[in-house]
């Protein structure tokens, strides 16, 4: 994965541009762009301390906030209180 990458578009883009361009050009294969509303709840709940929140996927499957956020490697779209917290 391209941490590196991710971060520079996390500092230079809005949060859905720069999740957006993680999911399709920093994974392969690309995440397809229906996981977006999944990957934002998963942030914004791992953000507000709920790690154990359930999220239902696109595909049907139910993961808890902390697993997606892991999965889909989004740590760094995580505040920095959160990193290292699961």
């Amino acid at each position: 994965m391209g941490r590196l990458q991710a971060s520079e578009m996390v500092a230079r883009l809005k949060q859905e541009q720069a999740l957006q361009w993680h999911l399709q050009y920093n994974h392969y294969p690309p995440v397809s762009l229906t996981f977006l509303p999944a990957a934002v709840a998963a942030i914004d709940k791992v953000n507000a301390g709920d790690y154990n929140s359930i999220i239902v996927m696109p595909n049907g499957k139910s993961l808890t906030a902390a697993e997606i956020v892991e999965g889909l490697h989004l740590d760094v779209f995580l505040n920095e209180e959160q990193l290292g917290e699961d």
